[in-house]
C-alpha cells in the first residue's frame, strides 16, 4: 500500500535530521525543532512553545541545545528587532541589555563581580550555561563527549553537575571524561551517582589522568570482588554500596587480601554474626593481616591453636563439682564408693 502526503502547505526539514539524528532524538526533541522550522527557524525565546505544550522553558532550552549540539541549529547574538532566518539560525535566550554585562559565575560555590563579596551562588539558569558553553569552548568540547560517552543528550541538569565537577571540584576536563567512561562502563549514568563520585574524587584530589587511572582499576578489581563474593555468598545486591566499595577498595589495596581471604572472612563473621556486617569483616581481616597471614589455611591453624589452649586452661568437670567441704580442703571421712558396694 502506498501513501501520499495530503497537505500541500509544507516546509522544510533538514536532511540530516532524518538521516543521522532521528534515532537519539526524543519526543520532545523532535517537537522544538518542527515548531522552530515552522516559524521559520528564528525565534528569540521559547516563551510561547513553553505555555503551548505545558513544558518548562529550561526543558525547551535543553532540546533546542540537542540540536546544536549536532550541528543543525546555530546561536548568534540577538539583534536589535527580531527577524525571520534561515533554518539553520536560532537564538537562546533573551541577551542581556546593552552597556550591562552579568558576572561571570564560576560555578563554585560563589559568584564573583566587581568590587562585591564572593555570596553564595544559585543553581546556575539555563542562560548562564549557554552562556558559559558559548565562551568557553573547552567546555562546549566537554558536553558533547559527555553525550557520546554517555549515549543520551545529558541536559541542562547534566551540564550543570559537569560545570559543578570542573569549577568547585577541580576535575580536569579529561579526567571527567575518564569518570565518564566508567560510569558508563558499570551502567550507573544517571546524575546523582557522577555526581557523588566527581565529588569523592575531588576531596581526594584524583585530579590527573594518572591518578584516574589507578582509581579506576581500583573500583574496577573491587566491582569484580564483589560479583566473585556475590557468587561464593549468595548475596542479592549487584552492586556494592559506597561503604562497602570501600571497605573492598581497603582490603585489596591495603591489605593485598584477594577473594580467599575476604570469603573466609565472610564466614567467620557468619559464624558470630546474625546478619551480614562489613565492618565485622574488616575487624577480622585488620587482625590477620597484623598478625601477617596471607592465606585462609594460616587463619584456621591460628584459630585451631587458640582453642586448644583455651581448652587446656579449663580444670576438669569432676574437680568443679566437688562439695563444699572438699573444695574447703577437707577429706571425706568415709569411702564413698565402699558404702555403695555394701548397700549391693
Amino acid at each position: 500500500m502506498g501513501y501520499q502526503l495530503n497537505m500541500p502547505a509544507m516546509f522544510a526539514v533538514p536532511c540530516a535530521v532524518a538521516d543521522e539524528h532521528l534515532k537519539l532524538a526524543r519526543e520532545l526533541h523532535l517537537k522544538v525543532l518542527l515548531w522552530i522550522l515552522r516559524h521559520g527557524g528564528a525565534v528569540e525565546g521559547l516563551e510561547a512553545l513553553a505555555q503551548w505544550l505545558g513544558k518548562p522553558t529550561g526543558e525547551l532550552v535543553d532540546a533546542v541545545q540537542f540540536w546544536i549540539d549536532r550541528g543543525v541549529f546555530v546561536t548568534e547574538p540577538a539583534p536589535e528587532k527580531p527577524v525571520l532566518a534561515s533554518p539553520s539560525l536560532v537564538r537562546l535566550p533573551q541577551a542581556p541589555a546593552q552597556g550591562t554585562q552579568p558576572p561571570r559565575s564560576d560555578f563554585a560555590g560563589t559568584q564573583q563581580s566587581d568590587g562585591a563579596a564572593p555570596q553564595a551562588a544559585a543553581r546556575p539558569s539555563a542562560g548562564q550555561v549557554i552562556a558559559r558553553t558559548d565562551e568557553d569552548g573547552d567546555m562546549r568540547e566537554l558536553f558533547r563527549m559527555a553525550d557520546a560517552q554517555l549515549g543520551r543528550t545529558i541536559g541542562y541538569e547534566g551540564q550543570c553537575v559537569l560545570l559543578l565537577l570542573h569549577d568547585t571540584c577541580g576535575l580536569p576536563k579529561e579526567v571527567i571524561c575518564m569518570l565518564l567512561r566508567y560510569c558508563s562502563t558499570i551502567g550507573k549514568t544517571n546524575n546523582a551517582y557522577i555526581e557523588a563520585v566527581g565529588r569523592d574524587w575531588g576531596q581526594r584530589e584524583i585530579d590527573t589522568i594518572e591518578k584516574a587511572d589507578e582509581q579506576i582499576a581500583v573500583l574496577t578489581e573491587s566491582l569484580a570482588l564483589w560479583k566473585e563474593l556475590r557468587r561464593l555468598t549468595g548475596i542479592a545486591a549487584p552492586r556494592p554500596t559506597k561503604a562497602q566499595c570501600g571497605y573492598l577498595c581497603r582490603w585489596r589495596s591495603t591489605f593485598g587480601y584477594g577473594i580467599d581471604m575476604i570469603f573466609a572472612a565472610y564466614e567467620e563473621m557468619a559464624d558470630h554474626t546474625g546478619k551480614v556486617s562489613f565492618g565485622y569483616m574488616d575487624k577480622i581481616l585488620e587482625s590477620w593481616h597484623a598478625a601477617g597471614f596471607r592465606t585462609p589455611a594460616q587463619a584456621t591453624a591460628q584459630k585451631q591453636a587458640f582453642l586448644q589452649q583455651k581448652k587446656a586452661a579449663v580444670p576438669p568437670k569432676k574437680a568443679q563439682k566437688q562439695s563444699g567441704t572438699a573444695a574447703a580442703g577437707y577429706e571425706t571421712s568415709f569411702d564413698l564408693e565402699a558404702f555403695e558396694r555394701s548397700l549391693l
